[in-house]
């Protein structure tokens, strides 16, 4: 299948840096103009899109790049393509690269899909002949039938994409770039994308794929590369730097939503002398200042406040874990008179033992008129468990008793 080549393909970059350069006085310049005042230009800003990157890539390699956006896996593909020059350091590059960056741009619209294989094949450097010998594999690999002979502009994008592939997949690239090869349809034809990537790599052709995907990654590649701010966190084996870069961008999104889970809301702070004035939350052994619970030990939550003129308060208890799941909602009105909360009031809610998961939760109480909120406070705290996890976090932990009941005789098999 496909074309032939005797050709060794290699890719070494060394100690590479790639740097652009940023200013924003232009974007006010009419704004000068229109002024007639001289501009006071901003200073260059230098933003290193890769910072001193040095691999080698050896013949066979299927290598997967993955990191955020702006890791600078788009420059690293541009440089060993061709398509721009380092700042520093060197790119060697032994083989012709045939690089797409972005699935169906090769492609010209009026030409039909016949006459862009043709087109496409010269352009890398391939004879008519050479062309021929492959065109009724790459016609239906494409799965495109009669529509070869039809106006790409009259593809559908997935359409576009399949052939897109198609060409370059028999037309045997020494060393193929490209931008998520594995979004090229159907989960049909992704799998056969999938398999032909492989025999490529298997006769010995480099494949380098950037792709946001883990399990494509995992699937596809024999290696993965980790960029992060120009920079190679890790290199190796792609199940376990897909699964650093994933715990690595969790941790962040953690930390990210915990600080705006922890800065809560704008909460009202009461009217006619109605509101709540102050919310303890505590265990026996809980150190002063810290709101650090365990799992599975009593816990009390005390507040404070006053329902003065009030005619239909009540009091809500929220309990929300940090991802946004409402784990406990309980209103006072469920197992009090509510009439208690008209005037001063110290209400200590027990929670006899503690059963949330280990976690980070934020309690919320609401002081209510007639189902409106007048008044309210929030505190935030953690859950820890002294007992092994095993299988994962659990949401609630209760407590149980076992029975063991002796039997006077083995029972019968």
């Amino acid at each position: 299948m496909g074309l032939g080549h005797d050709v060794t393909c290699r890719i070494v970059l060394s100690d590479v840096t790639k740097a652009y350069t940023s200013s924003r006085w232009w974007k006010q310049l009419s704004l000068f103009v229109a002024l007639r005042v001289r501009p006071c230009i901003e200073k260059t800003r230098e933003i290193r899109a890769l910072d001193g990157v040095s691999l080698a890539i050896e013949e066979g390699e299927r290598v997967g790049i993955i990191g955020p956006n702006g890791a600078g896996k788009s420059t690293l593909l541009h440089l060993i393509a061709g398509l721009a020059g380092p700042s520093a350091g060197t790119v060697l590059v032994e083989g012709h690269v045939h690089a797409i960056l972005t699935l169906g741009a090769v492609l010209r619209e009026e030409a039909t899909g016949r006459e862009n294989i043709y087109i496409d094949g010269e352009v890398q450097g391939k004879s008519d002949v050479d062309i021929t010998s492959v065109i009724d594999q790459i016609i239906e690999f494409s799965e495109l039938g009669d529509c070869i002979d039809r106006p790409v502009r009259t593809y559908s994008s997935g359409m576009k994409a399949r052939l897109a592939f198609s060409m370059i997949a028999f037309i045997d690239p020494e060393i193929l770039v490209i931008d998520e090869v594995l979004s090229v349809g159907d989960i049909h034809f992704s799998r056969k994308a999938t398999q032909r990537m492989k025999e490529l790599a298997q006769a010995g052709r480099i494949i380098l794929i950037v792709s946001h995907g883990m399990k494509s990654i995992t699937d596809l590649c024999t290696r993965c590369i980790w960029l992060d701010h120009g920079r190679v966190v890790m290199d190796g084996d792609p199940k376990l730097v897909a699964e650093a870069y994933t715990m690595a961008v969790n941790a962040t999104d953690e930390a990210s939503l915990r600080l705006k889970f922890e800065r809560g809301e704008q909460l009202p702070v009461g009217y006619d002398g109605a509101r709540l004035t102050s919310l303890a939350i505590a265990q026996e052994g809980l150190a002063s200042g810290k709101v650090l619970l365990t799992t599975g030990r009593d816990v009390i939550i005390e507040v404070s406040g006053t329902g003065e003129r009030l005619n239909r308060p009540d009091l809500r208890l929220l309990l929300t874990r940090f991802d946004g799941s409402v784990i406990a909602d309980t209103l006072f009105s469920d197992t009090r008179d509510p009439s208690a909360l008209i005037r001063a009031f110290t209400l200590k809610l027990g929670m006899r033992p503690l059963v949330l998961g280990p976690g980070v939760y934020r309690a919320d109480l609401l002081l209510l008129e007639a189902g409106a909120v007048v008044s309210a406070l929030q505190k935030v705290f953690e859950v820890r468990t002294d007992n092994p996890l095993i299988g994962g976090v659990p949401t609630l932990i209760y407590p149980s008793s076992v029975t063991v009941r002796q039997l006077d005789q083995p029972i019968a098999l």
